[in-house]
């Protein structure tokens, strides 16, 4: 199987390029045209097209003898994020069209779901945010809503199987600083709901699942949450953090329900809404980062039979350990 890999330099892109070789297909890369290819080029990544989706011009081209599409590109910047995601998605899948290329797996994520209004568990059957009721959830998760439903309307409209999964917060060497630690103020960390768990997947399970989903029938036409497990718990792994990097800070622990309760009051009754106030005074974006739920990878495990290939330990010794490879 050939597959055609987004944003194949990324942090995510590369891992799931290695996992897609390892399990025996072959990668053409889209990358952008400036972008550094270096680690693709060490993994003997040859196949390598160099295109902006916002303006290329011969992306059907890139499509040429590809079973399957691993759309992970997208943009973070506040200005950049909704063009480049969403008009960069709607530019590839029109020049999908026409191709002998059926199949997308797409990466989404656990921003797209309506925090507000999950309670206990956050799963596949969990409510999404409506594109109408955006606001305040900040510029990647307003992106990455409207990425998913533009793709599900393409795949429909096409008849093209789709794979989504939605990965929580992706971990792993370079990359372990997650928003879920709380509010840094100086030398001080403030850790607000201590002992609520982090929806977290290391970057090679993360790529494992990728790859599965690539060429499993079985995952046709599904949405998978892409976690680890349960979570480790906001204060244990930053302290896993703080020491694998080296740094020292006080850890202030913070309840989450009076500090929520004061966000919201705040923001309904003093701040207002302001697009430039920072996420950890917006209520949306607050329980995004922050919430105390529950997290599964149950219905990974259970209707592909996936099982993350490294245990938390191996994840740990890979994050901050010998380089592996």
């Amino acid at each position: 199987m050939r597959a055609l890999v987004t944003g194949a330099n990324g942090f995510l892109g590369t891992a799931v390029v290695r996992a897609l070789l390892a399990h025996g297909h072959t990668v053409r890369a889209l990358v952008r045209p400036v972008a550094d290819a270096s680690e693709l080029d060490r993994m003997g990544v040859t196949d390598i097209v160099r295109a902006d989706l916002r303006t290329a011009r011969d992306l059907p081209a890139a499509f040429e003898d590809v079973d399957v599409l691993v759309h992970l590109a997208a943009a973070f910047g506040r200005a950049e994020a909704f063009p480049a995601t969403v008009g960069g998605t709607e530019r590839l899948l029109d020049a999908m069209r026409g191709t002998d290329c059926g199949r997308v797996v797409l990466a989404s994520t656990f921003s797209v779901y309506d925090w507000s209004s999950v309670t206990g568990t956050l799963d596949e059957t969990s409510p999404v945010t409506e594109p109408s009721a955006l606001y305040g959830r900040g510029g990647y998760a307003i992106s990455k809503t409207w990425q998913e439903t533009v793709t599900r309307r393409y795949a429909a409209e096409n008849g093209w199987e789709l794979v989504v999964l939605r990965p929580g917060f992706i971990w792993g060497r370079g990359h372990t600083d997650l928003a879920a630690f709380g509010q840094r103020l100086g030398p001080v960390q403030v850790v607000i709901g201590p002992c609520g768990r982090i929806p977290m997947t290391h970057i090679d399970n993360c790529a494992d699942l990728f790859a599965l989903g690539a060429d499993d029938q079985r995952a046709t036409g599904e949405t998978f949450n892409v976690v680890d497990g349960a979570g480790e718990r906001i204060w244990t792994f930053l302290g896993e953090h703080l020491r694998g990097e080296g740094i020292r800070r006080l850890r202030v622990p913070l309840p989450y329900r009076p500090v929520y309760g004061v966000v919201r009051f705040l923001f309904d009754n003093v701040l207002g809404r302001n697009d430039e106030l920072p996420s950890i005074l917006v209520p949306a974006q607050f329980e995004a980062r922050m919430k105390p739920l529950r997290f599964t990878n149950r219905k990974a495990r259970q209707l592909l039979g996936w099982e993350p290939p490294l245990d938390y330990r191996e994840c740990l010794r890979r994050t901050w350990g010998a380089p592996v490879g």
